[in-house]
């Protein structure tokens, strides 16, 4: 939201892998009046996915969202997320209501 409000044209972002829906809703309304709310909503996304190693992290998310265990893998050098870094994560997840919508 800054770069955009900054005159900037968009950014690179991580988490636009598993949030997509409410990272292009932002892009669309950064003018509106609740442009900062949404914001925030992203940055807590942002900030649950920021205590893992991020591929990981993210390939966790997406296996808990579609039931499919095989998105847990990543190759070398990385490594899947501890099954205690996977409760973490979708238990925080679960605590601000994240949806992976689609899967």
């Amino acid at each position: 939201l800054r770069t955009l409000k900054a005159g900037g044209v968009g950014c690179i972002s991580a988490t636009a892998n598993v949030n997509p829906k409410a990272i292009a809703q932002l892009a669309k309304r950064w003018q509106e009046p609740d442009a900062d709310a949404l914001q925030e909503s992203l940055s807590a996304v942002r900030a649950i996915f920021a205590q893992f190693p991020m591929i990981p992290g993210m390939k966790a998310a997406v296996a808990h969202y579609s039931g499919d265990s095989d998105w847990v893998r990543v190759r070398s050098p990385l490594q899947s997320l501890t099954a205690e870094q996977q409760a973490k994560l979708v238990g925080d997840l679960g605590k601000i209501n994240f949806q992976m919508e689609g899967l």
